[in-house]
């Protein structure tokens, strides 16, 4: 994994491909869209991630089947997961952990976009953080039908890769921005990094100050 994320860093993909890396890095972005989507407590960068991967596409190192078939199929099973506690664990106190540790508007904006659209409210949701999971868990909680929610989940997921793919590839080949790719990528890395740090040092401050507090 480091020699991997080196190569990334240094805009090595001949060396990516050498070392047939390609397929542990597009497993790699599955399984961190599969939690990212799943869990709440994980606040991966998911957004940033899908645009890097639409970047690689851009520049030949990836297919646009990452973007296009992996990716949303990862993020739409990570919010049937997010159903699934919704419905098996409505009403215990891990229900009330998460409640205390997300940010407070994100549980009722999600309300608010369940009780206004129903099943419309995933596309809207899968384009924000933390809402995006506690959408599908909020389905799963009211019972709502598995396979409105299985539809929703994955016509949301492949809309919001395809979107995030498509303009992370335009970046990359658009002739201003491939001038710059080096720092477009490190910066990508930069961020998905600094916006997970950021979401875990803020869940965990949220939770030590209602525990303590």
């Amino acid at each position: 994994m480091h020699d991997l994320l080196l190569a990334i860093w240094h805009q090595d993909y001949n060396h990516l491909i050498h070392m047939q890396a390609m397929g542990p890095l597009i497993a790699c972005l599955m399984v961190i869209l599969f939690l990212e989507s799943s869990f709440v407590f994980l606040p991966l960068p998911g957004d940033s991630l899908v645009l890097l991967a639409g970047g690689l596409t851009g520049l030949g190192v990836m297919g646009p089947e990452v973007a296009l078939v992996y990716m949303p199929v990862a993020a739409g099973l990570g919010s049937l997961i997010a159903y699934w506690q919704g419905h098996a664990l409505h009403g215990t106190s891990f229900m009330g952990m998460i409640e205390r540790a997300i940010p407070d508007e994100s549980l009722p904006k999600a309300s608010r976009l369940l009780k206004r659209y129903g099943f419309l409210a995933m596309f809207s949701s899968r384009f924000i953080p933390f809402v995006r999971v506690l959408t599908p868990m909020l389905m799963g909680m009211s019972r709502l039908h598995l396979s409105g929610v299985m539809v929703s989940s994955f016509a949301s997921a492949f809309l919001w890769s395809m979107l995030l793919g498509l303009f992370g590839r335009a970046v990359m080949t658009i002739p201003f921005f491939a001038q710059h790719q080096q720092l477009l990528t490190k910066s990508l890395l930069i961020c998905s990094m600094t916006l997970f740090v950021a979401a875990m040092v803020t869940i965990g401050l949220r939770l030590y100050r209602r525990r303590y507090g």
